[in-house]
């Protein structure tokens, strides 16, 4: 029925990733400390999409410890949970 008494505990987490300065180096002209910073959440991306093509394998390993974003989001990217990944990009061809 209802939930009531059988030991079950609700859990939820809200993880807001700000993934701003992911824009291709090469467009957006950046150097210096930004673009080194931009590498690395272009890494971080890189290594969520692979988390992610291997959660959608059975049974496969999954290295949730290549990046630090990978990492954190662990809990929330596997066991029972449901999850919803909002994307905001921009449709320029840059």
């Amino acid at each position: 029925g209802n939930g009531e008494g059988d030991g079950a505990v609700w859990v939820s987490a809200l993880n807001l990733v700000d993934l701003a300065g992911s824009e291709s180096m090469r467009n957006t002209g950046t150097t210096g400390q930004r673009a080194t910073e931009g590498g690395n959440i272009n890494k971080s991306l890189l290594s969520l999409s692979l988390v992610i093509k291997k959660l959608a394998k059975p049974n496969a390993f999954v290295n949730f410890r290549d990046s630090k974003l990978t990492h954190l989001l662990q809990p929330s990217l596997s066991g029972n949970a449901k999850m919803s990944i909002v994307c905001c990009v921009t449709p320029s061809d840059r």
